[in-house]
């Protein structure tokens, strides 16, 4: 049982989000310095030359790892310590894992692709109105920069680069957003609302935004959902962070077997085509495997919020 916060919800998640802001800032910082240790050529005219930073993979990287590190992770490690919280115990940490959950949450994530390859499919065709077209074509602008910028990321030449962006893409990401998502957000809505459905649906929702890819709105959120309720009803973060990092490792391992067979990075958009008769396949599975997950875990208390 959690300690009861002696800030009201509202100020918790105000404070969770400044704490995010600073830690982003403060270890942008810390990355800038280890760049130019890392290539003391390097010269900070670089920050003000836009084309120059996209140019430079190193720096882009570095940037990254550390302010994704400093918004996710010690955010909201600070952010527990500050509410009177212990870490381990606030983000449940400190909970039983069960290998029988572990297996099915790696099931989950293996047959249930074709699902959410279906719905980024419809995401990607939902129509709007004339009216908005201007917002439409913005919205894919921004979804076209984030694609580019992505690729480039993906380049991967060696082992070395390898490693580097599993840590950038799935370890960090998984850990950090587990942190303030589920274990931050989460947690704070359920204790405000009294309701972890709907705790559970607003940390997605904020989840899915926060990336601002419009196209993949949809996918992320019910992403985001699984995460969530993995976490209350399998009473351990580690199941959402298994989670998390298998849906990101195994993009970024792929584009790396794609390249290393000489093949483009362009064939990745194209790895989720899936016949027809899968898409229900992978659905009646999935749906199977939660079901199964749920009852490994019913009989179990929920975890407490208060």
């Amino acid at each position: 049982m959690q300690k009861s916060s002696n800030y009201h919800p509202a100020t918790q998640v105000l404070l969770l989000v400044i704490l995010a802001l600073f830690g982003a800032a403060i270890f942008s910082f810390l990355g800038i310095i280890a760049w130019l240790i890392l290539d003391p050529q390097a010269s900070l005219s670089i920050l003000t030359n836009q084309e120059n930073i996209a140019s430079n993979l190193l720096f882009m990287k570095l940037m990254q790892i550390f302010s994704s590190a400093g918004m996710f992770i010690v955010a909201p490690i600070a952010f527990a310590f500050i509410n009177q919280q212990k870490p381990k115990s606030y983000f449940y940490f400190d909970k039983p894992l069960s290998l029988n959950l572990v297996f099915l949450v790696i099931a989950i994530l293996f047959f249930s692709n074709p699902v959410f390859d279906l719905l980024i499919k419809l995401n990607q065709n939902i129509p709007f109105p004339d009216f908005l077209k201007t917002i439409e074509d913005w919205m894919k602008q921004k979804e076209d920069e984030a694609g580019q910028l992505t690729k480039q990321l993906l380049v991967m030449k060696s082992y070395g680069d390898l490693s580097v962006n599993l840590l950038m893409i799935a370890i960090i990401p998984a850990i950090g957003e587990e942190l303030f998502f589920r274990g931050g957000l989460q947690n704070i809505f359920k204790s405000w609302f009294k309701n972890h459905h709907l705790a559970i649906w607003i940390t997605a929702i904020l989840f899915s935004a926060i990336h601002l890819q419009f196209f993949g709105f949809f996918p992320r959120l019910f992403l985001g959902a699984l995460f969530g309720y993995l976490l209350v009803y399998g009473k351990s973060i580690w199941l959402p962070i298994l989670g998390h990092f298998l849906n990101n490792a195994s993009a970024v391992i792929y584009a790396f077997i794609l390249q290393k067979n000489g093949e483009s990075l362009e064939t990745l958009e194209k790895a989720g085509d899936y016949p027809y008769p899968l898409y229900a396949i992978s659905s009646i599975i999935t749906l199977v495997l939660l079901l199964i997950f749920y009852k490994q875990t019913k009989n179990e208390k929920l975890i407490s919020y208060e």
